[in-house]
């Protein structure tokens, strides 16, 4: 009977100590009890630990991201002022007074490459992109290579022939043509993004460019690298930069710029 009893005990000993482990592992790993992902996952501050089965990337709804739009003007009609109210290198207080304070000078240039915003958000896990036309499925493949290339990370993955909405978070990141309302607007790239996390780019390409003189590997790379998580350049000492903001022809070689902004994301 003492047998007995004993041999109770210890079971009921190990099965606290077990559940205790179990219970406190995940509170540590940024994952809780249900299984569900952490804040400090969803803003890319913490890895889900690869033990854990969990649904990642977090599927977030729409209004719990930032959304983002670049616009691309063909040559000659870009406004000069965003009206954004950020001062950018080709404002200044007289010309854009929503963007730029009063007395406010043009910011001095210290490097031709620019993020989404000043938390840096990135590419922290791979997904493939869809396209509508094989033309745009060419252009694609080349341009995500010569990004990927750049680094030793993998930010884009492969192309799949599937039409989608360019502008709709749909978790489908969308290469398609299309035609804007401005008819000044060459390319638009609309980006969604929380913390140091991307979650979805749509891309599309006027047709009322394309086919014509404006060279779509040029504006192909340019807006992939929208998706990689860099931003516009405006100084003219940035001319030389696939990421520069103005259109000048064919550009299909990164810049030492694109390259370093690049490299600061996803390393060397």
């Amino acid at each position: 009977m003492k047998k007995l009893g004993l041999g109770i005990l210890i079971g009921v000993v190990t099965v606290v100590l077990t559940a205790g482990v179990a219970l406190a592992l995940p509170s540590n790993r940024g994952i809780d009890r249900a299984g569900q992902v952490s804040q400090a996952i969803k803003d890319g501050n913490i890895t889900a630990p690869p033990e854990f089965v969990m649904p990642y990337p977090p599927q977030l709804s729409e209004n719990e991201l930032t959304k983002i739009i670049f616009i691309r003007y063909a040559p000659g009609v870009a406004p000069i002022c965003d009206n954004d109210g950020v001062c950018e290198a080709r404002e200044n207080w007289k010309s854009c007074p929503n963007d730029c304070p009063k007395g406010g000078e043009e910011p001095t240039p210290t490097a031709c490459y620019a993020f989404l915003s000043g938390s840096k958000p990135k590419w922290n896990w791979v997904e493939d992109y869809y396209y509508s036309t094989s033309e745009l499925g060419t252009a694609s493949a080349w341009a995500t290579l010569v990004w990927n290339e750049a680094t030793s990370a993998t930010i884009f993955g492969s192309g799949v022939s599937e039409n989608n909405l360019w502008g709709v978070y749909d978790y489908k990141n969308s290469v398609s043509f299309g035609d804007y309302l401005d008819p000044n607007v060459i390319a638009v790239t609309a980006i969604w993004f929380r913390g140091k996390n991307i979650y979805e780019y749509d891309i599309m390409f006027d047709t009322n460019y394309f086919p014509g003189n404006v060279d779509l590997d040029t504006v192909v790379l340019h807006e992939f690298g929208h998706g990689a998580g860099l931003g516009d350049l405006y100084d003219v000492v940035c001319t030389g930069n696939v990421m520069y903001g103005y259109y000048e022809g064919v550009k299909t070689i990164l810049g030492s710029g694109d390259a370093t902004g690049l490299q600061t994301l996803y390393g060397i």
